[in-house]
């Protein structure tokens, strides 16, 4: 397994096309792996937003060392905002928008290049997607424009987003899920992943981020990921048979002050969390 280390700190002799491929496949994963945990589960969530299918980027949002990579193999441009990742059978997949496109305009509202507009650009983007249908002006990277009538889904307003770091590890800053690279190595598959992304969501929707951290609040978030997986239609017997298997950088120690839980409290816990979601008959009523 090859050492994740930040684009920043790589080598000089780095190909810095195969750094951006590399972070272009684990957003594109993470992406796809999140969907049904924030589009099922709109209704336990605090917050919401309009999912119109895809993730956007800018150049600007690439470190200046990358950009010109960046801008030859991803196709971003300055100013411009660009189709990073497209959820497999979204309406946007649908309507044939692909990653390198770039888009004009939403409900005839223009994208502004200037990146002092950022701000009007995002309200752009909410006004059209809060839309039954939305009409997105898209040029692909051969130039040519066409109009693509999307129907933006709710979903958990909860992003969810990689960063490079030797660190197996996956937390959240009480808005956002902040998922490793090296973490995402180190799972084998993508219903693993969801029951880490799960947990951090449980987080937020909880508000732990405002409380000390403690077992108990660890312990909570994992009952309700197992719920958050179920009704996205994750199989959580599976993940749990392999996360009692799988290493635990952060198993808490017999130290009554550990924020973490042992193996075994956690296992048992979702045990008995299993148990209870399998006496409900109809998951899409399941709550926490």
């Amino acid at each position: 397994m090859p050492i994740i280390i930040s684009p920043e700190d790589r080598p000089a002799d780095t190909r810095f096309e195969d750094v951006l491929a590399e972070y272009q496949a684990y957003n594109q994963r993470l992406s796809r792996t999140a969907a049904p945990l924030r589009l099922k589960n709109a209704a336990l969530c605090p917050g919401t937003r309009r999912d119109p299918g895809f993730t956007l980027h800018r150049l600007e949002d690439y470190p200046p060392r990358l950009q010109p990579m960046a801008e030859a193999f991803l196709g971003v441009k300055a100013g411009g905002l660009f189709i990073r990742s497209v959820r497999p059978n979204s309406s946007a997949a649908k309507a044939r928008v692909t990653a390198g496109d770039q888009i004009i305009q939403v409900n005839e509202n223009p994208i502004s290049p200037d990146p002092l507009m950022q701000s009007y650009n995002r309200a752009v983007l909410k006004n059209g997607f809060d839309s039954v249908l939305s009409k997105v002006e898209i040029r692909t990277s051969e130039g040519q424009d066409y109009i693509a009538r999307i129907r933006p889904e709710t979903a958990c307003d909860i992003p969810a987003k990689v960063i490079f770091s030797t660190d197996v590890n996956g937390h959240t800053d009480g808005r956002e899920v902040l998922i490793t690279s090296a973490l995402m190595q180190s799972v084998p598959d993508d219903t693993n992943l969801a029951l880490i992304i799960a947990h951090e969501m449980g987080h937020v929707i909880a508000d732990h981020a405002d409380q000390d951290p403690s077992q108990a609040l660890e312990l909570e978030a994992d009952r309700m990921a197992l719920v958050l997986m179920a009704r996205a239609g994750y199989d959580i017997d599976a993940a749990v048979a392999y996360w009692k298997d799988a290493a635990h950088p952060h198993e808490g120690g017999n130290k009554a002050e550990s924020s973490h839980p042992t193996t075994r409290a956690r296992y048992e816990n979702f045990q008995n969390e299993l148990a209870r979601i399998k006496q409900v008959s109809d998951i899409s009523t399941l709550k926490f």
